[in-house]
């Protein structure tokens, strides 16, 4: 298996991902500063759970999404979304047409540098590029014993690590400043056990794999908590780019 078929597999746990996976944070508003009226194109939106988000900012969003299964959760949720088939590397819309294009724990799917070029494509002179992903901080002893379990060593289709953008220098993109956002996430152990079977590392084991990775992240979060919950330090991280303006 390839490792873009790899990223079309979250569709078998699309209402397990939506319930289960984390929201954007409050603080994320300040971070996309002032959306309203402001067309927004959310590339790799899964499930909408940051297209609700953006709506709530008060943004006119438009999505793609190439999973049939996570897109149907979204248009469920977000009724007369305008939502779109499609990949990154190919967007179904027009040039300049959007202020603000996204993508939320998805560019590591992408192919490159297509989906960045596409992106400039779509995007306004001035535009703004957001590339984040919402997840566990990673310097935390205790939650660093906990990812490790959904990985598979020596597996070719395994996630790379990085959490920026690299955009390039072909002088589509100015002034890329990362960005991150500390916040905490309450969670059950049973939350945890469902989110961890959202990862893509858990959904490539097989059965009796899953079981035995369930069995050891119960036993090591009990080690953190007695009371079957937790707070969970977690980090929105990412890159933020303006779309350089075009000579006309």
């Amino acid at each position: 298996m390839t490792y873009d078929e790899r990223g079309l597999k979250f569709g078998s746990v699309a209402e397990q991902y939506d319930a289960y996976r984390p929201s954007p944070p409050p603080a994320a508003a300040t971070l996309m500063g002032d959306l309203r009226d402001n067309d927004v194109l959310e590339v790799g939106a899964g499930t909408g759970l940051w297209t609700r988000f953006l709506l709530e900012l008060g943004a006119r969003v438009s999505v793609v999404e190439p999973d049939d299964e996570m897109r149907a959760v979204l248009e469920r949720r977000s009724p007369g979304i305008a939502s779109l088939a499609g990949r990154a590397e190919d967007l179904p819309v027009p040039d300049e047409s959007f202020d603000v294009v996204l993508s939320s724990s998805a560019w590591h799917w992408f192919e490159q540098p297509a989906a960045t070029m596409e992106m400039a494509r779509v995007l306004r002179d001035r535009g703004k590029l957001f590339v984040l992903w919402n997840g566990f901080s990673r310097d935390v002893p205790w939650l660093a014993r906990l990812t490790e379990l959904r990985e598979n060593p020596g597996d070719p289709g395994r996630r790379p690590r990085g959490w920026s953008a690299g955009l390039g220098d072909g002088g589509l993109f100015l002034d890329p400043q990362d960005v991150q956002v500390h916040w905490t996430w309450h969670r059950t152990t049973e939350e945890m056990l469902a989110v961890f079977g959202t990862y893509s590392g858990s959904i490539m084991k097989t059965e009796a794999q899953r079981r035995a990775m369930n069995l050891e992240l119960r036993r090591r979060i009990e080690e953190v908590t007695q009371t079957g919950e937790v707070e969970v330090p977690m980090t929105l991280r990412g890159t933020i780019a303006t779309r350089a303006a075009r000579l006309h």
